[in-house]
């Protein structure tokens, strides 16, 4: 599966993996997660519950991040999260605003928040933030196996009736490393020749997951310069993946119902899927 990017006026910006949908395409009926399940790779997601537990015992192993605007943190975040927000996992030397920040950025942010490489890293956003920065972090070629993505997100964190802080966390600096380069996800990126190519070809799909009215050219969001999408794409919202409303709002939707949505837009797993 390739992505991502957006086009602006002939500029191209990466943007993430919207709420990890990789995943979507793995997904069986074998193995169950709570609270839906069905997906192969349940292990990318942490329930509340089991985040609660980590914290509880002081797991050292666990730094949690909290991807959202400051003002949001500093109102309400999980005990022990430190902060991080859009601008500091973008290049901020790129003259194309939004692309990808570079490899040296990220070690130097997250060793910063006293991540180590060592640590397993529990991401939480109350949009798709979240997936930004877990695609970055893939994409550099961090072991899956140490990222985490709070199902439910601080909403589901909170209807739990869990403890949040305001609080900034103590932070010892610490030494993140990526691995070496060369080593980078090549399916995680894309390039423009690629998508206008997979445009052409019946076994790929270019996948627009923005909401109904950026893809409509009714919204423009910062940073964008006209409105509007690519010709030829389809349309499917990121929000759809989610559950919409009752006790698991904002959760994933079970393999089932994702398995639904996507194939009565020609969306299959056999393709070739570029997102943006």
């Amino acid at each position: 599966m390739r992505h991502l990017f957006r086009k602006q006026m002939g500029r191209i910006a990466l943007i993430p993996l919207v709420s990890i949908l990789g995943l979507i395409f793995i997904i069986s009926e074998a193995v169950e997660a709570v609270p839906n399940g069905g997906y192969v790779r349940p292990e990318v997601l942490i329930q509340p519950e089991e985040l609660k537990a980590l914290i509880d015992k002081k797991d050292p192993h666990i730094r949690i991040v909290d991807i959202r605007e400051k003002l949001k943190y500093l109102a309400a975040h999980i005990p022990g999260a430190v902060h991080v927000w859009r601008p500091d996992i973008v290049d901020k030397n790129h003259p194309i605003p939004g692309m990808m920040a570079q490899r040296d950025q990220i070690e130097n942010l997250m060793g910063s928040l006293g991540i180590h490489d060592r640590n397993t890293i529990v991401i939480y956003s109350d949009g798709s933030d979240n997936g930004r920065l877990w695609w970055i972090l893939a994409h550099f070629g961090f072991p899956l196996e140490q990222m985490r993505i709070l199902d439910g997100g601080l909403e589901g964190w909170k209807a739990k009736d869990y403890p949040t802080e305001m609080i900034t966390p103590k932070i010892d600096k610490g030494t993140f490393k990526l691995p070496e380069k060369g080593k980078e996800r090549g399916p995680l990126l894309c390039s423009l020749p690629e998508v206008k190519s997979a445009l052409k070809s019946p076994n790929r799909v270019v996948l627009d997951v923005r909401s109904k009215k950026e893809f409509l050219g009714e919204e423009l969001k910062e940073g964008a310069v006209r409105p509007g999408r690519i010709p030829g794409v389809i349309w499917i919202e990121w929000t759809e993946t989610l559950v919409g409303e009752g006790p698991y709002k904002g959760y994933w939707k079970s393999s089932e119902e994702i398995k639904r949505i996507f194939p009565a837009k020609g969306v299959t797993p056999e393709k070739e899927i570029f997102i943006y």
